[in-house]
C-alpha cells in the first residue's frame, strides 16, 4: 500500500492498514458490513417505536427517507469512485465514503428517532461516528 493512501485514509478516520490494495479495500468491507448492521440495528428500533406509537404516518416517512437517502449514498460515493480515475485508490475511496455516510445516518436516526426532548434516555446508546 502506498503512503498517500495510507495519508488518505487515516485523514478520513479509517484504521485500515495493509500491505496491498486488496487488504485495505477487504478490511474497508468489513467495517462496512458492521456499520451496516449498526445501521439496520438503529432503523429497525425506530421503526418499532414509531409502529408502537402507531403513527403510521411517520413510519411511513422515515421509510421514504431511507429509501432516498439509500439512492444519495449510492450516488455519492459511485461519483467518489469515478473522481479517483483509474487509481487503485478508488475502491478504498468510494468504500470509505460508505462507511462515513452510514455512520453518519446512523447517527442522524438515533437523534432524530431515537433520543427524547427531556431527560428521558434513548432507546439506544449514541453511536459512534468516527473511530
Amino acid at each position: 500500500m502506498s503512503i498517500v493512501i495510507a495519508a488518505l485514509l487515516l485523514a478520513a478516520g479509517n484504521p485500515c492498514d495493509g500491505s496491498t490494495t486488496r487488504d485495505v479495500e477487504q478490511c474497508l468491507a468489513a467495517d462496512l458490513k458492521r456499520a451496516d448492521a449498526e445501521l439496520n440495528r438503529y432503523y429497525a428500533a425506530a421503526a418499532k417505536r414509531l409502529a408502537e406509537q402507531q403513527d403510521t404516518a411517520a413510519l411511513a416517512k422515515l421509510r421514504a427517507a431511507e429509501r432516498v437517502w439509500i439512492a444519495y449514498r449510492d450516488a455519492e460515493c459511485d461519483a467518489v469512485y469515478e473522481s479517483w480515475g483509474q487509481g487503485t485508490i478508488r475502491g478504498a475511496m468510494s468504500l470509505g465514503c460508505r462507511i462515513n455516510l452510514t455512520k453518519s445516518r446512523t447517527a442522524t436516526i438515533w437523534r432524530n428517532w431515537l433520543t427524547y426532548a427531556d431527560s428521558t434516555l434513548p432507546i439506544l446508546p449514541k453511536p459512534r461516528v468516527s473511530d
